[in-house]
């Protein structure tokens, strides 16, 4: 019994933890952090000290730009999906889709006569 105490506190919790980054990030990283200590005095910058310093520069509107880049187009059209059920109650998705469909293909129509009209237009002198 005295073992197992033991042994679990010298199971302390760690004090560091791997994060996972792409190779060329984490170079990029660490070349920053060597410019950071490249001085002639004090101590070295610990890589945690530089990540928090960034950290704080983190703005909500970056916040909103990485969780926008992170949506597939599947999560986009769930999104809107459930964004017409709020407003119009509740639609199957297939008419959902449907209702999307006809609004893209009536945009490219007059898109469509828009150009062609203008076309008519220029060649006509």
């Amino acid at each position: 019994m005295e073992n197992q105490n033991a042994q679990k506190s010298a199971k302390k919790a760690a004090t560091a933890s791997s994060l996972r980054v792409k190779p060329e990030t984490r170079k990029r990283f660490l070349n920053e952090l060597a410019k950071v200590n490249k001085k002639s005095y004090g101590r070295k910058v610990r890589a945690d000290q530089l990540l928090s310093l960034l950290l704080t520069f983190v703005r909500p509107e970056h916040i909103q730009q990485l969780q926008q880049g992170s949506l597939s187009n599947s999560d986009r059209l769930e999104m809107r999906y459930r964004e017409h059920v709020k407003k119009f109650g509740p639609t199957s998705k297939d008419e959902f889709l449907g209702l999307l469909l006809t609004e893209k293909s009536s945009k490219s129509e007059s898109e469509n006569a828009a150009v062609s009209e203008g076309k008519s237009e220029r060649s006509a002198p």
